[in-house]
């Protein structure tokens, strides 16, 4: 493509205007007016002055010039050519006319006439003595070099030169000047030169004002190679695009400034940009600062395609007028590509967002709708996320809550935390039905910490928290009479107790009932009439009693009734009253069948402060009326209270139990279910107390926590257990030792330690101990519990659950525990036979389990068929007496182990063997007996 400039009409006016500014210019040179070269030069070229102010300038320069130059000319001829005819006072007048500094001196450099301008430079007064000029002013000019040319007939032109000036009356400081100075020889009459014409220029401002230019040039030099930026000129008159890229990149082309790639490098800039580039300031708005912005690609030395990016104004040509765009360019290749994994990113995010099987949602910090999911719109029943934001358009995200409160307290929660995890809460449905949902949100926020939006996510947990609540109701409730259970009933008292502290006016008593007679009348007519005359009992007692009291079943014939705001006397008719509605004949399926009970009565005091005490001493009051001769009710007095001195008794004599080495350990097997081999054994402490022999654990071990002798009976037991399990192991490779940790043991700072050594006394790989803790204590304080446990696992040690299923407060947290295993309690086992009820409760157990990726282990198994039963649930081990009952070290190794081996359990043969099934006609008395166990 031809680049020449097309002519126009303008081209002449616009030539003749160059060339009056660089005669100017060089008119400017020639004579020293350095001020009009940086005028028009630097003015020209470097801040694009517009032509026509230029031409202005030009003419006023050139008139400014010519005028020095006729009166310097007039001077210099007055001067030179006929210097006689002139008198002094007519030649100091000339001199004066002139605007240079000039200065006439003899050819010996004596001074002998100045004009204003040269006294102005040098700080001389007008009328000062001309002779003291050559002593005082003339020296540090140093005038003296060039005489010899000047008195030769040579013009001379000495160099820009600093000088120092002295002080002068109208300054105390000195001054440092810049002059250049010229030496014209004078001939008289006669030929002979007799003056010499000085003249000075001042280049003091034009001296500083290079200097200037040329710190500001450095400046931007430097800013522009810091900041990685190149110059760039698009010219579209011309066609053509100016770089200047050495400051852009290291492994660039590095061609030379000005380089017009148009012809040197037309392929570096892209075929589809370059024209764009050249059309932007026709195609493109300015943006609100007033700069035009463009991409385009650059081919770089390593033939790589990079970004640039180009920012610049419109401004006139600085010779031809036309508008050209210059401004700079950087290489925004990390930026493009940066912006292009972002956008990947955001469409992945927005995929992930609308196919999540999560409900998820945007809302805005007022609680606005900003945008859903579809799961999320499927979840509430809407046929699409535009469905849900339409019909939400202005209205609170919070509405879809049951609870009002709910949405208040998660933005509590959300500004105290910055997030909230596992929210459980109620929505409605769009078509009114309530769902349980699990919710977790936090809050997002910009670079700066600016809240921009909170995110969160729902899933539907409606069946599980209906499977929940059937597990609570089943762990709770009584399956028989559907009345509140022990567990239930503690939780009451343990509330009871806290509300007596914190509402004056409070109080509360206690009854417990035991059924007189009532195991021969399920021997007589069986446990279907059993279960219908508890039934009944239940009734009986609920008609006498208000709703505020509560009454709950404790065990097969048992009963107790927590009853608020009475007195005394009230709480003793009460007794009398239901006494006497049990003692009324009961009619079922044609039999009369009589009742009696005896009650023990418990009012509340403040020496209590827990359930435990007062369950204790009212079973004691009942324990009374039985001796009493039954069907009658007895208070609670501290008289009964005898077991008091037995307990200072015990705790004295278990002290020295461990000193005395009254405390063994027996061991009592685990049994791998699918095969009958051995899998662990659990380590079980007895006190063979050395007067009353064996005394059962569940009478020292509570006085051990309580009195704070837990801590060293524990460590002792641990310490055993491992100690043996390492001698076994040697074996049996796979090998588990169980032992039970109770909850003091557990809340004691420092357990892990006392953990971490004995393994390390005994060198015994963590992996070889299994701790057993149980519901109430793993949940007696959770936050550190949960803390501990999971210290625990990290060194490798096996945890389990023990006696799952007897408490309640677990099931929400249970997942939070490092398990391994969990542990059916024994009541389930012996009550497999009972009724479905205690199918679908084991069943619920190990599916919870088997959903946490637990181990399960049936504890309790006395029967083939409870073992059938247990098999069927896909229970991993078995504990019972089937298999084994709690042995000495010694009888293990006898029992279990054979020339060094484990010794496989058989399962059919052995089982049947060890405890067969009852018969038929022994069904009754065999329930007896499990419930007997129960008890125990």
């Amino acid at each position: 493509m031809d680049s020449t400039r097309p002519q126009t009409n303008e081209t002449k006016p616009r030539t003749l205007q160059r060339f009056l500014l660089w005669i100017a210019a060089l008119c400017g040179v020639l004579i020293g007016s350095g001020s009009a070269f940086l005028v028009l030069v630097y003015g020209t070229e470097i801040f694009q002055i517009s032509p026509q102010w230029a031409l202005t300038v030009s003419f006023a320069v050139l008139f400014l010039i010519f005028s020095e130059i006729y009166i310097l000319t007039k001077i210099r001829l007055s001067l030179i050519d006929d210097p006689d005819k002139h008198s002094w006072p007519e030649l100091k007048r000339i001199i004066q006319s002139s605007p240079s500094p000039v200065l006439i001196t003899d050819s010996s450099g004596s001074a002998l006439i100045y004009n204003k301008q040269f006294a102005e430079l040098f700080r001389l007064s007008p009328d000062e003595d001309v002779n003291i000029l050559t002593d005082q002013r003339t020296a540090p000019l140093n005038l003296q070099l060039p005489f010899s040319q000047a008195n030769l007939g040579e013009t001379s032109v000495l160099p820009e030169t600093w000088h120092t000036l002295p002080p002068s009356d109208e300054s105390s400081a000195s001054k440092k000047i810049c002059v250049q100075t010229t030496f014209v020889p004078m001939r008289n009459s006669s030929g002979l030169v007799d003056k010499i014409l000085i003249t000075f220029e001042d280049s003091t401002e034009r001296k500083r004002l290079n200097e200037l230019t040329y710190q500001e040039k450095a400046r931007l030099r430097a800013a522009l190679a810091n900041s990685r930026q190149g110059v760039c000129e698009i010219d579209p008159e011309a066609n053509a695009i100016y770089l200047d890229l050495h400051n852009v990149w290291d492994h660039a082309v590095k061609p030379s400034a000005k380089t017009k790639y148009r012809k040197s490098f037309d392929n570096l800039i892209h075929p589809d940009d370059r024209q764009g580039l050249l059309e932007l300031g026709k195609n493109h708005t300015p943006q609100a600062d007033g700069q035009l912005r463009s991409c385009f690609r650059f081919q770089s030395q390593s033939k790589e395609w990079r970004w640039l990016q180009f920012r610049g104004k419109t401004l006139p040509h600085y010779s031809s007028g036309y508008p050209v765009l210059i401004g700079t360019v950087e290489d925004i290749t990390s930026e493009m590509e940066t912006a292009k994994n972002l956008e990947k990113s955001e469409a992945r995010y927005r995929n992930l967002f609308a196919n999540a099987l999560e409900g998820m949602y945007l809302i805005g910090t007022d609680d606005s709708v900003i945008c859903v999911n579809q799961a999320f719109a499927d979840l509430l029943g809407y046929a699409s996320p535009k469905d849900f934001e339409t019909s939400n358009r202005g209205k609170k995200f919070s509405r879809i809550y049951e609870t009002p409160t709910v949405n208040k307290n998660k933005f509590n929660a959300l500004w105290t935390k910055g997030k909230i995890m596992h929210l459980e809460t109620q929505v409605r449905r769009k078509n009114g039905e309530l769902i349980w949902i699990s919710e977790n949100t936090k809050i997002v926020k910009d670079d700066h910490k600016n809240i921009l939006y909170l995110q969160g996510t729902i899933i539907d947990i409606t069946e599980r928290k209906k499977s929940e609540e059937r597990l609570l109701h089943q762990a709770l409730y009584d399956h028989r009479t559907n009345l509140p259970n022990r567990s239930y009933f503690v939780e009451k008292i343990e509330k009871g107790l806290k509300r007596v502290g914190q509402e004056p006016g409070f109080s509360f008593g206690l009854l417990y009932f035991d059924l007189d007679g009532f195991g021969t009348i399920n021997d007589s007519f069986g446990y279907f009439v059993g279960d219908r005359l508890l039934l009944e009992v239940s009734h009986r007692i609920r008609t006498a009693i208000d709703e505020t009291d509560t009454l709950a079943r404790f065990s097969s014939d048992e009963f107790c009734v927590m009853s608020e705001n009475r007195t005394s006397a009230q709480i003793q008719d009460l007794a009398e009253n239901i006494r006497q509605k049990l003692e009324q004949v009961f009619f079922l399926d044609g039999q009369e069948i009589t009742l009696t009970t005896s009650i023990g009565i418990l009012e509340y005091n403040v020496t209590y402060t827990r359930a435990e005490d007062m369950l204790r001493d009212i079973e004691l009051a009942m324990l009374q009326a039985k001796k009493r001769g039954k069907n009658r009710w007895v208070i609670f007095s501290s008289d009964m209270y005898q077991r008091k001195s037995e307990r200072t008794l015990m705790e004295k004599d278990l002290r020295r139990a461990l000193d005395r080495e009254e405390l063994v350990l027996n061991y009592q097997p685990i049994i791998k279910l699918d095969s009958g081999e051995l899998n662990s054994l659990e380590a079980l402490i007895r006190w063979k107390h050395p007067e009353h022999g064996f005394i059962s654990p569940g009478k020292f071990i509570p006085l051990a926590e309580q009195t704070g002798l837990i801590e060293p009976i524990g460590k002792w037991v641990l310490k055993e257990a491992c100690r043996q399990v390492k001698i076994w192991r040697e074996s049996n490779k796979s090998l588990i030792m169980n032992v039970n940790l109770s909850s003091k043991q557990l809340e004691k700072a420092g357990l892990e330690r006392n953990i971490y050594q004995i393994l390390q006394d005994i060198n015994l790989d963590p992996a070889c101990l299994n701790l057993e803790v149980t519901e109430s204590a793993a949940m007696s304080k959770l936050e550190s519990n949960v803390r501990t446990l999971k210290r625990l696992k990290f060194m490798g040690i096996r945890l389990s659950i023990d006696d799952f299923g007897t408490g309640y407060s677990s099931l929400a947290h249970l997942q939070r525990f490092p398990l391994d295993e969990l542990k059916i309690d024994r009541s389930f086992i012996i009550s497999l036979k009972a009724g479905k009820a205690c199918h679908r409760i084991v069943h619920a157990i190990v599916e919870l389990a088997l959903g946490l990726k637990l181990k399960m282990v049936a504890e309790g198994i006395e029967t083939n068929s409870q073992l059938n039963m247990v098999k069927t649930f896909n229970c991993h081990y078995g504990q019972g007496f089937l298999f084994s009952k709690a042995m000495a070290a010694n009888e293990i190794e006898k029992n279990w182990f054979t020339v060094g081996k484990e010794r496989p359990f058989a399962l059919s043969q052995a089982m049947k063997a060890a405890n067969p099934d009852p018969q038929p006609n022994d069904s009754r008395a065999s329930l007896k007996t499990i419930h007997k166990i129960h008890q125990a």
